[in-house]
């Protein structure tokens, strides 16, 4: 029984000076410097990229479409009358 607890305690006294030294905070903290305005950055760029297809897809969609309908539709009406 005394052999486990020295062991126990040779086991605690290497572990103290493990637990003393503190962990390097810098380097997470320089990643989170570096990162936190790269994916704010993407997320406007994207943001802004989504903002305009939307705005092109309403565009095509409301003046160029209705243009496009009308030359088909008219192309259809010549071909019915035209034979073949």
């Amino acid at each position: 029984m005394s052999d486990a607890s020295l062991s126990d305690q040779d086991i605690v006294q290497s572990a103290e000076p493990m637990a003393a030294a503190e962990p390097k905070p810098r380097r997470r903290s320089i990643r989170r410097r570096v990162l936190r305005p790269l994916v704010l950055i993407l997320t406007a760029q994207y943001t802004i990229v989504l903002l305009v297809g939307l705005t092109v897809v309403g565009t095509v969609r409301a003046w160029v479409l209705p243009q496009i309908l009308t030359s088909l539709q008219t192309i259809a009406a010549v071909l019915k009358h035209t034979p073949y």
